[in-house]
């Protein structure tokens, strides 16, 4: 018959291991609630926040006839744990020889998983764009999580 020792040793050695993983806080049973709230903009079209972008003349005919330059300063991603997602950008345009307007871009969505590290954000027809279709990549850090995606070729990244 074994000693209490032993009997105490054994209970330590079964109970162990469901003590570990009920520790792991960094992943949760259910996916929406780990990327779920508020993520700030970090990366614009492949610049760090705020960016500064310059239009010359002809080039961004839908924005400024005669150039003018845009300056992003900041923005947030918030991803809810229904799978609905609102982006909100600000920027301010200034065309050349003109007056600053300030203007706040705000698109909403659904967005799903479509791997372990990837969501797939939808968003349809609003604010006189089409419909929007992005594959992102979020990572979990210890420190923050990152989501980043492309767009016309040019890189994104929100962080929490």
């Amino acid at each position: 018959m074994p000693t209490k020792r032993v009997m105490r040793l054994l209970s330590v050695a079964a109970i162990a291991p469901l003590l570990f993983t009920s520790c792991d806080s960094s992943r949760t049973l259910d996916p929406f609630d780990d990327v779920a709230g508020r993520y700030e903009l970090s990366v614009f079209a492949g610049r760090s926040v705020p960016a500064t972008f310059t239009c010359q003349p002809g080039v961004c005919q839908d924005t400024f006839s005669n150039g003018g330059t845009i300056v992003v300063h900041g923005g947030t991603l918030d991803l809810d744990d229904d799978g609905t997602f609102v982006e909100t950008n600000h920027w301010t345009e200034t065309p050349t020889g003109g007056a600053p307007d300030d203007v706040t871009f705000v698109s909403t969505g659904t967005y799903n998983f479509t791997g372990q590290n990837e969501l797939t954000l939808f968003a349809p027809a609003q604010n006189g764009i089409g419909p929007r279709t992005l594959d992102a990549t979020i990572e979990f850090g210890a420190t923050q999580t990152t989501i980043h995606y492309i767009e016309d070729e040019r890189s994104y990244e929100y962080r929490r």
